[in-house]
């Protein structure tokens, strides 16, 4: 895990220049916490850079990464589809507010049908559903864009257009997909010449056919079994067919010189002003939010500017503090720890602000664990999950839906959970009239509740739907917890199914809130194949 010889020339000759903030003290901190993380979380590598405003001025690479390898670097390839659109909207091609073509979208089956815009699909509230029947996530043929995009034709839309947030790779692919058709150019072409190009970026492409493939960084996935374990292997490589939402390849020395552009006002790529409309929350009061593509934050007090990534064996992150002109890149060979890579970079965040400007992170309280872990343990469910917890080693842990995770206390009943998918959610427990724990709230909407002592069975009609169905790298797994159905979906969590009738469950809050499961069964009431949220996924076993 040592830095490499290039990267310690790259960091004296950028920091030496900087007599303002040294940055040199601060990074033995940053790299103590890299390590430290890729060793808890069985993390391969990982490669960062840190930008002060045109500099780079710190970047290497850990473990299987070095400081130029390739990375996929999933959602963060939105932030170009969407200075894309905006490019052309400021051309007068396109128009954010103007009604989609109806040949690139799903059927609008609402009373009144309202319009699909741009601006909606832009800030996820389009009412798309989250992937496309083919070249989605599950979709492993490579069909390409425009045929991705012609498969949503007949589908119909999962929630009313502008009611709700809901994340969609399809969405920004159709948005994608526009500008090849205002600019008369493949969206692959477009990219080089009006966005990547300017910037220099020269180890960047949007297929596999034009990465220079010695440099890409292996990388491993977690998947599931079929019966409640994992394994690790290598994860695949191939073009999504929903290219514009997440199948940019980059390193960190390149998309450090797309933050210097946007802490420099867009560095030429777009008029400042159109930029600065990207970074306002979209049809929401809130502070916080979705803009046009980027996703705006704070980090204490600081507004963010970011998006992070998770695709086939990669979980990426790029985050801007627009106002201070900083900027951190981390990117990372391991499927499904983007809880990992937001730490690491808040640790990077912290650090810079330290050396910059002499701002403290503030102090964390010291806290022993109660005395009692053991009433915190057992079995749990929420509208979504469910979990198990125990004590180990005079600590409480245990699995959410599959996922490893830690609590740390903060509180007489408060902790601080930590898992590979989130990093510092706090979990708030609650107790009966009788002081007994009764269950907790997670994070902003999970609401666990103790499982009984004697969970219902489940009704033995829906046995047969239990298996594996998809692809061998990322099965759909379908099981019983406590009487109830779960899906395990992406390699991530088990989400609770809830029935609408005797082949069809919702799914819960989560990445398909709004969508569903459709079992397609035989005469005999076993299931060849789902309807997994408009994907066909064939049964395995």
């Amino acid at each position: 895990m040592k830095r490499s010889p290039l990267a310690l020339c790259a960091l004296l000759a950028t920091t030496s220049s900087n007599p303002a903030a040294d940055y040199a003290t601060v990074l033995p901190a940053l790299e103590e916490d890299i390590r430290r993380e890729m060793t808890d979380w069985n993390i391969g590598g990982i490669a960062v850079a840190l930008v002060d405003d045109q500099r780079v001025v710190y970047a290497a690479g850990f473990g299987e990464a070095k400081r130029d390898s390739v990375f996929r670097v999933g959602s963060i390839s939105k932030l170009f589809n969407a200075i894309a659109v905006m490019q052309q909207v400021e051309a007068g091609k396109l128009d954010l507010d103007a009604p989609l073509p109806a040949d690139v979208l799903p059927l609008n089956t609402f009373p009144g049908a309202p319009a699909v815009t741009l601006r909606q699909i832009l800030c996820h509230r389009s009412g798309l559903q989250r992937e496309s029947p083919i070249g989605g996530y599950f979709d492993d043929s490579q069909p390409g864009l425009k045929a991705t995009v012609a498969s949503v034709r007949g589908c119909v839309l999962a929630t009313l257009p502008g009611e709700k947030t809901r994340y969609s790779n399809v969405a920004p692919s159709i948005a994608g997909r526009l500008v090849e058709r205002a600019s008369g150019q493949t969206f692959e072409s477009y990219q080089r010449q009006h966005v990547m190009g300017p910037l220099n970026m020269t180890y960047s492409a949007w297929t596999l056919a034009r990465v220079a493939r010695k440099r890409i960084v292996r990388s491993h996935m977690r998947v599931a079994d079929g019966h409640g374990g994992w394994t690790r292997r290598p994860a695949p490589l191939f073009d999504l067919g929903t290219l514009p939402a997440g199948n940019l390849f980059s390193t960190v020395d390149d998309l450090a010189r797309f933050a210097s552009a946007l802490l420099a006002d867009g560095g030429g790529l777009m008029k400042s002003e159109t930029l600065h409309t990207m970074w306002q929350p979209q049809l929401t009061k809130d502070e916080a939010g979705f803009g046009l593509g980027f996703i705006v934050g704070k980090f204490r007090e600081h507004r963010t500017i970011s998006h992070n990534g998770a695709v086939y064996g990669y979980s990426s992150l790029l985050v801007l503090l627009p106002d201070e002109k900083l900027a951190a890149v981390v990117l990372g060979n391991e499927d499904v720890v983007n809880g990992r890579i937001r730490h690491i970079g808040d640790t990077a965040l912290s650090l810079l602000l330290e050396a910059k400007f002499g701002e403290k992170p503030p102090q964390q309280a010291k806290l022993s664990p109660p005395r009692d872990l053991a009433r915190f343990a057992g079995d749990y469910e929420s509208q979504s999950y469910w979990a198990h917890l125990e004590v180990r080693d005079g600590r409480l842990g245990g699995e959410i839906s599959g996922q490893p995770i830690r609590f740390v206390p903060a509180g007489k009943l408060n902790f601080t959970a930590y898992s590979r998918i989130d990093d510092a959610l706090p979990a708030a427990f609650e107790q009966d009239a009788t002081g007994a724990v009764s269950g907790f709230k997670y994070g902003p909407i999970q609401h666990f509740t103790r499982v009984a002592a004697k969970p219902r069975a489940l009704p033995p009609e829906w046995e047969p739907y239990l298996g594996s169905y998809g692809p061998a790298f990322i099965p759909l797994v379908v099981s019983e917890r406590h009487g109830h159905l779960y899906a395990m979906t992406e390699n991530m969590v088990d989400y609770r199914l809830t029935p609408v009738n005797r082949q069809v469950c919702a799914l819960p809050p989560g990445m398909y809130a709004d969508e569903q499961v459709v079992f397609l069964t035989e005469a005999n009431g076993r299931p060849q194949c789902v309807n997994f949220a408009n994907m066909l996924l064939h049964r395995r076993k």
